[in-house]
Order: C-alpha cells, then structure tokens, then sequence
C-alpha cells in the first residue's frame, strides 16, 4: 500500500517551455516561510515553494491553455476580483503548510518512511529530471532535491490522512451516515426555455397538463414504466436519514420521502415557485450513498484536526519574496509517439485532398 501511495505522488513530465517572456530571477536560498513549532524553528526556501508553485501551474497549462488562451493567467477566473495565478499561488502555500503538518505530526500515527520508500521517491525525482529538458527544469526551478522533498510531503500526507480518517471512523456512528435515496422527477412550472436562454411562461392550460401528468405518475402501478411512457426525465438524490434540514432539496420533499418505505412512491408534492415533484424511495439503505457520507464524515474530522494543528503553529510567509513567484512561461505536454502519428496522419490527409 505504502508503495502505491509513493507512486501515486509522482510528478508528470513536461516538455519544452513555451512563451517565454522572461523568466523572474529568484534567490533559491531565500527564506520564503518561518515556522515556529513551539519546540522548534524552520524554514522553507523560496527556491522550493517557486518549484511546488511552477509545477502546479504546469499541470493547470496542460489542461487549460486550449481552452482560456494565453492571458488565463492574469485573468479573474474565479470571480472574486484576484487573478488565476494569485488564487493559485494561494493554494500552494496552504498545500504547503498541510503537508508540512501531515510530516511534523507522522509520529503521532508511527509513520516513517520505510528506506524502500525513500529510494522510489529517489528514482522518481531522477526519472523526473531526466524526462524533462534544461529549458523546462530551469522555468520550473526544478533540481533533484527539491522533486524529492515536494514527492516526500505529498507521501507523507497521504499516509498520515489516511491514518487520521481511519481513527475518526471509530467515532463515525451508523446512523451518521445512514443515507436514503429516492428516483424523483420534477415537473418544472418556471417556464419554457428556449436556444438563447430566453424563458416564455406556462399558460394555465400548460400547467394543468403539467399537474395531470405528475398526478399519473404519482398514481401509476409501475414508475419507471409511466416515466418511459411520459417521455420524463429522472434525477437520483441522497439524504441522511431522519435529517431536518437540506441545502440542496427543499424539506417538504424529505419529509415526503421520510414517510415512503423502499419502493414506494409519492403523491404530487407542490414546491411553490418551483414546480411539482413525485419522487419514488429506491433505497433505504444507499450503501455507496452511505460509504460516501462516511468519508466525508471522516474528511471534515481530518480538516478540523489539521486547523487544530496550524493554530499550535506560527507560519509566516515572506510576501515580498512569494512575489517573486511569477507564472511568466507556459507549458505544454510532450509530444507522444502516438500523438506524432496522428500529426502525420493528418498531413498526409491534408496532402491526399490537395492533390
């Protein structure tokens, strides 16, 4: 399992840098974090945060580029008034602070890492530098050593998480996570849409057909069947059972579904400004539904304790030095054999149709 967890942390290898408009300058040695553990100080150079930022930003251009262009980088993507690098450079650091917790508390769950582990690390971070050129390690500010600190935090807390799930789960409780599911469909009284968005209300008439069909729907010997025969759209939703209150489905419908028992069906349910529900219970015991709210369960546990962890810690960042950080070239994924072929292929089509 430990092994897996190693590979699992491995980094992607990219190819040469693209749009390059001058790479920032940055003293590697400089001190980007101070940490005070109460027992101890320590830092993090601002050479490795660039590389943990560089790398990240890396993987967003492999995906994002074709779909944002060039400028994404200096665009509000997320509406919140500070740019795609601002954000992400934001994220490192907190991605930073959380591993670097998941390692200083390792020995609260008798984690080390096993000497077989470290040289998979080790042959990881030299596989990585070799697969990638000079141009594209000197824009991330990549070295060996930096590839392997970043693959021994990133291992460090997949085990130690792991491990703290594990021990929330004994206080996790059955019925915490004991969740119902119903099939419902909605017959949605707002209006009609059209291509452009443009909704056109129901006339009354278009209304009370809308209610007729909802009304033989909740009637129908056979649900799915009357659903087929309708032409309806079906939808599945999760809920804990006994819950009194949702933030996703209005409570009439729980309290609807709160007294069906697996199979049964509802009546119209009447959601004002919404439209008209019928819901049938399929499960009264969703077991993937519940393995889910279980982990999430577990998952908020490992959240508090990681906020429990920070304000034991001081962890102060240089900002002048973190402004440094600067996404100011791109990067692209290599070009694979098959992805050559198919260029190929394309060419010689392209040659085909031109003669």
């Amino acid at each position: 399992m430990n092994k897996k967890m190693v590979k699992t942390a491995g980094l992607t290898a990219l190819s040469a840098v693209m749009l390059m408009t001058g790479c920032a300058k940055i003293n590697p040695n400089e001190t980007l974090v101070t940490i005070n553990t109460g027992d101890a100080k320590d830092t993090i150079s601002l050479g490795y945060g660039n590389f943990a930022a560089r790398y990240q930003q890396s993987m967003y251009d492999q995906y994002l580029l074709s779909y944002y262009g060039e400028d994404m980088w200096k665009s509000d993507m997320s509406g919140s008034g500070s740019t795609l690098e601002a954000d992400t450079k934001d994220g490192v650091l907190e991605e930073m602070e959380s591993q670097y917790l998941t390692k200083l508390h390792a020995g609260d769950y008798k984690i080390e890492l096993s000497k077989d582990q470290k040289n998979d690390i080790a042959k990881a971070a030299k596989k990585f530098i070799s697969d990638n050129n000079k141009k594209s390690l000197e824009a991330m500010g990549a070295t060996e050593e930096y590839v392997k600190e970043y693959l021994e935090y990133r291992t460090y807390y997949s085990l130690v998480s792991a491990a703290a799930k594990e021990e929330a789960d004994a206080d996790i409780k059955d019925e915490d996570c004991w969740m119902r599911t119903f099939t419902y469909v909605l017959f949605d009284t707002t209006g009609k849409k059209d291509e452009e968005g443009n909704v056109t209300e129901y006339t009354d008439d278009e209304i009370t057909e809308l209610k007729t069909q909802a009304k033989e729907l909740s009637t129908s010997e056979d649900f799915d069947a009357k659903v087929e025969e309708l032409g309806l759209t079906t939808q599945n939703y999760s809920y804990l059972k006994g819950e009194s209150e949702d933030n996703t489905m209005d409570m009439s419908i729980i309290s609807e579904a709160e007294k069906l028992k697996e199979g049964e069906q509802s009546g119209v349910i009447v959601v004002d400004g919404v439209g008209f529900y019928v819901i049938k219970l399929t499960s009264d015991h969703d077991e993937d539904a519940s393995q889910t709210k279980r982990e999430s369960l577990q998952s908020e546990a490992f959240d508090k304790l990681l906020d429990e962890w920070k304000e034991a810690i001081t962890w102060k960042v240089n900002d002048k030095a973190w402004e440094k950080v600067k996404f100011d070239s791109l990067f692209k994924a290599p070009e694979t054999e098959e992805s050559k072929e198919d260029t190929t292929a394309t060419e010689s089509t392209e040659e085909t149709e031109a003669e």
